[in-house]
C-alpha cells in the first residue's frame, strides 16, 4: 500500500512539474488564476490532519471533517523514511487513545514523527506519554478535535512563516560534541543537527568554537589559539562533509542563497576570547576565516576582560589588551559579544565599541537574578547602541528551580527583553549542546514551538521575522561594514 501511495505521489509531482508550462484557455483563465492564487505561501487554507489507518479511522475522519479540517489517511507502514516525508505536510494528527503500543511498529513510528516535528495531536497512551517525557515535550495531547484544528491552524501558519523567512539560532555548541561522535549529519542525542533543523524549520545557526579558561602565560595562550583554530577546522570539515545539505555563510545574502538552494546556513563564532591568544593580530585572522562574533570571556577572567561569574571583581572591565581587541574587532567587522562578561566589561564595551554589540546568549535579570543574566539598564543601553540580546534556555539561569525549566520560562525572559529593549533588539539563541534545553524547547526541532508561542502572543509576521533573524543580520551588517571589508 505504501509503495502504491508513494508511486502516486511521484506521478502527481511529475504532473505538477508539467502543469507549469500549460497555457490556460482564455475562457477559464481568470478562474484558474484565482485557484492558483489561493495556494500562494501564507494563504490560510484549512489545516491538514493526519489520521493513521486503524479501527477508528472512519470515526476520526468524520470528526476532523466536521471540525473543518482537510484529512489525509496514512496507510500502515514500517517505513520510517516514508513517514518522515509525509509528516512534513501534516499540521495536526488525530490518534486514538491507547493506540500507540510497543508491539505495533507503525503506531510507534507514526507517533515518533509527530513528536519529532512537534505536530499538534489528540490521543495519548502510556507509551506516548513515556516518549513525551524522554523528548521533554511540553504541551501533550489536545483534548478534542476542535482544539486540535485550532492549534493545527496556528501550527500551519508558523510553518509557512518560518519557511518564508530566515530563521537563526545564534549559539550552538555541537562542535564540543565532536569527540563524542556527534556531527551535523547525525540525528542522535545531540540537540543540533541538520535533521532537527529541518523538522523545526530552522534555516541557519552559529556554530561555536569554545574552550574553557586556562593559564595566561605565553605557552598556554599559544595553545589556546591553536585549540580554537583547530576546532574551526573541524567545523568547516563537518560543513563540507554535508555540503549537499548545508554551507558556510558570512552574511545575510549568503544565508538567503543557501536557503534558495534548500540548504542550511552555518556561521562561525568563538566563545571565550582566550582563543585569540596574546596576539591582537589573530582577530583579523579569525575575521578572514569567517568568524562573525567573539564572546570576550567565559566563566573566568582572562587577558581581555573580567567575567560575570568567577571574577575577582565584576566592576572591573576591559584590560588594556582587551581595549585593543575590541577596537580591532570593530575594524575587522567581528561583533563584540558581552555575554558572560562582568558588568564593568559590558559598560566599557558600550562606551568603547564603534559598532553595535550583542549578548549572544543571555537572559533577563529582572526575571531571575543570576549573574549570567543582564539588567534592565543593560537592556536599554543595548537598544540605545542599536545592539541585541539573544535569549537562551539554560535551566540554571532561567528560574530558581532549574530542573523545571520550560519553553514558558524562555518566553518569559524573551517577552521581558522585548518589553524593555524593544522588538528590534531581541533574538533567539538557545545554547543547545552547551547546557541549554528545557521542556518544549530541547533541540533544533523544537524551534517551531517558539513561533507558535509568538503567534499566540499576538506578534505580527514582521516582528516574528525580526526576532528570528532580521535583528541579528541588521547588527551583523552594521558591524561588518568596516574598512577591513
Amino acid at each position: 500500500m505504501i509503495k502504491r501511495t508513494l508511486f502516486l505521489l511521484s506521478v502527481f509531482c511529475g504532473l505538477c512539474a508539467q502543469a507549469q508550462i500549460i497555457q490556460y484557455p482564455e475562457s477559464v483563465k481568470p478562474l484558474m488564476e484565482q485557484a492558483d492564487a489561493r495556494m500562494l505561501p501564507g494563504h490560510q487554507t484549512t489545516p491538514v490532519i493526519a489520521i493513521p489507518q486503524c479501527r477508528k479511522t472512519a470515526e476520526l475522519v468524520r470528526l476532523a471533517q466536521k471540525a473543518g479540517a482537510s484529512v489525509v489517511v496514512v496507510p500502515e507502514t514500517e517505513d520510517a523514511a516514508a513517514l518522515r516525508e509525509m509528516a512534513a505536510a501534516w499540521d495536526g494528527a488525530a490518534i486514538p487513545d491507547g493506540w500507540v503500543k510497543a508491539k505495533s511498529a507503525f503506531s510507534v513510528l507514526f507517533y515518533k514523527v509527530v513528536a519529532d516535528r512537534n505536530i499538534p495531536h489528540t490521543g495519548t497512551s502510556a507509551l506516548s506519554l513515556e516518549m513525551d517525557r524522554g523528548l521533554m515535550r511540553y504541551d501533550g495531547a489536545l483534548p478534542d478535535m476542535g482544539a486540535l484544528c485550532r492549534k493545527a491552524a496556528t501550527y500551519r501558519k508558523a510553518k509557512q512563516l518560518m519557511d518564508g523567512i530566515l530563521t537563526m539560532d545564534a549559539h550552538g555548541d555541537l562542535p564540543c560534541c565532536y569527540e563524542d561522535g556527534y556531527e551535523l549529519g547525525v540525528r542522535q542525542r545531540n540537540q543540533v543537527s541538520l535533521q532537527k533543523m529541518e523538522e523545526g524549520h530552522l534555516s541557519s545557526r552559529v556554530l561555536i568554537s569554545y574552550q574553557g579558561q586556562k593559564g595566561l602565560d605565553e605557552e598556554s595562550s599559544a595553545q589556546a589559539f591553536a585549540y580554537c583554530d583547530n576546532m574551526i577546522d573541524q567545523i568547516l570539515a563537518d560543513i563540507d562533509k554535508n555540503k549537499d545539505w548545508c554551507g558556510l555563510a558570512r552574511t545575510r545574502v549568503d544565508a538567503l542563497e543557501l536557503k534558495a538552494q534548500g540548504k542550511k546556513a552555518f556561521f562561525l563564532g568563538i566563545e571565550n576570547g582566550y582563543g585569540i591568544g596574546n596576539d591582537v593580530r589573530n582577530v583579523e585572522y579569525y575575521a578572514r576565516r569567517g568568524v562573525v562574533y567573539i564572546t570576550l570571556s567565559h566563566m573566568y577572567d582572562n587577558a581581555i576582560c573580567n567575567t560575570s561569574t568567577h571574577s575577582a571583581d565584576t566592576t572591573k572591565g576591559l584590560t588594556p589588551f582587551g581595549r585593543e581587541v575590541v577596537k580591532e574587532m570593530n575594524r575587522c567587522g567581528i561583533l563584540v559579544d558581552v555575554s558572560h562578561t562582568s558588568s564593568g566589561t559590558f559598560w566599557d564595551c558600550i562606551e568603547l565599541s564603534s559598532a553595535p554589540i550583542i549578548c549572544s546568549h543571555s537572559g533577563a535579570k529582572a526575571i531571575f537574578p543570576h549573574d549570567r543574566n543582564i539588567t534592565d539598564d543593560q537592556l536599554r543601553a543595548l537598544a540605545a547602541k542599536d545592539g541585541l540580546v539573544m535569549v537562551y534556555i539554560v535551566p540554571d539561569y532561567m528560574n530558581p528551580q532549574k530542573a523545571n525549566a520550560t519553553i514558558e520560562d524562555f518566553m518569559e525572559h524573551l517577552l521581558h527583553c522585548i518589553q524593555v529593549a524593544g522588538v528590534d533588539h531581541v533574538g533567539v539563541s538557545c545554547d543547545f549542546d552547551g547546557g541549554g534545553g528545557g521542556w518544549g524547547l530541547n533541540g533544533d526541532n523544537d524551534a517551531i514551538n517558539i513561533t507558535v508561542r509568538l503567534i499566540e502572543a499576538g506578534f505580527s509576521n514582521e516582528d516574528i521575522a525580526k526576532i528570528w533573524s532580521d535583528n541579528f543580520f541588521r547588527v551583523l551588517s552594521a558591524a561588518s561594514s568596516r574598512e577591513f571589508l
